[in-house]
This record gives C-alpha cells, structure tokens and sequence, in this order.
C-alpha cells in the first residue's frame, strides 16, 4: 500500500523516475547520479513506502506513478481497524451509514471519512497505530484530506452495539444523532422508522422513499 512522502522523498522519487525509468538499479548506480546525503536511507524509505520495488538485494525498479497514486485510493481502513486491538465503535455519520444498511453513504472515493468513538485512555496508542498503517486521522474537523482518513471521538466510556458483524453505536444514539443533524439525514431516520419501527421525525415523503430500499 503506498504511503505519503515528504517532499524530499517525492523530489527523489521524481529523479529516479526520470533517470531509470521502469528498469532496474543498484544503489551504487545511483549514487552515481545522486550525491544526496542520506541517500540510502532515502531509498530505503521509498520502497517502504511502496514508491520503489525492491528486486532483490541493493537493486531497485521505480514503482510506476499511475499504481502508486492508484494505490492511495485503495481500501485499508476497516481492516486495519479491526486489527488495531483497541476497543471502538461506529459512531455519528458512520452510524448511520450502518444502521441504514449503506441505502444511505457518506462516502466516496475520493472523501471517506470514518468517524470512530475510542476510549480516551487508548489515544495515543491509536495515533501511533494510525500513524505507522499510513492512515490520515483528525482528531477534530478534517481539512484539507482525499481518499480514506478516520476522525477519532475520544470518550470515557463505550457501549458498543453490533449490526452487520460492525461495531457500531447504539441505534437510539444514532437516531438520537440524526434527529439532531435531520437535514442531512432524514432519509435515515426514514428508513429506521420503517425497518425497526422506531418513531422518528422523517416526513411521509421520506418514509415512502426509504421503504422502497427495504
């Protein structure tokens, strides 16, 4: 899965590109071209983070532009989730996209947030899992982000529900959530009226389009 890099890196990346192409090098061939310090490390740390294909042992191949940038789009953040060993829940717009059986999706492929509660205690292990799977994470209002990131909502306590084998918010606190953003989600609050009978404040044009859904 290929991963950010910094500027330098990417410059790098860019030179090596442009020098092989998509044949093959050995590290000593481009210090021949490149008399960057750190240069080593540098490559290293680009075929870490999928940009160079290692060959075998000090011989690199560019990875093609097209596949690493493809590749930050791929999926990895429910996986990685569910891997972290941490204690979470679905909560807020994620909850809702659960409880409505996905008829209702935030999401796209170039924004897709995951909203996620976590126990307090447990933050800075979930910045640094985070950090170290390559995943953008907030930990208020996202800005200026593509493809996957995941928005933590630190609490004292959990209570976690399952629906669709996910972890997820409890669906009174997802109505709850709803009711409060209605403008946004009332096409949710329809299709939980309608599915699990609980009253919501979805109007009839809502409740007749969720039931097609059903």
């Amino acid at each position: 899965m290929t991963q950010a890099l910094t500027k330098l890196e990417f410059s790098l990346y860019s030179l090596l590109h442009l020098k092989f192409g998509n044949k093959e090098f050995s590290l000593d061939s481009a210090r021949w071209y490149f008399s960057k310090p750190m240069l080593k490390k540098l490559i290293f740390k680009l075929a870490q983070a999928g940009w160079l294909k290692s060959k075998s042992r000090g011989i690199y191949a560019c990875e093609e532009p097209e596949n690493a940038v493809r590749s930050f789009f791929e999926p990895k953040v429910e996986s990685a989730l569910k891997e972290s060993g941490f204690g979470y829940c679905f909560t807020g717009a994620s909850a809702a996209e659960i409880w409505s059986d996905q008829t209702y999706t935030q999401r796209s492929w170039e924004y897709t947030p995951f909203f996620i509660k976590v126990f307090k205690k447990d933050m800075k292990k979930w910045r640094a899992f985070l950090k170290a799977c390559g995943i953008s994470f907030f930990e208020k209002e996202p800005a200026n982000v593509v493809g996957e990131f995941v928005v933590l909502k630190p609490a004292e306590s959990i209570v976690i529900d399952e629906h669709n084998g996910l972890p997820v918010e409890s669906l009174p606190q997802t109505i709850k959530f709803c009711e409060i953003h209605r403008d946004t989600f009332e096409y949710v609050l329809a299709y939980i009226q309608n599915k699990y009978k609980k009253k919501t404040s979805a109007s009839e044009e809502f409740l007749l389009k969720a039931r097609e859904a059903i």
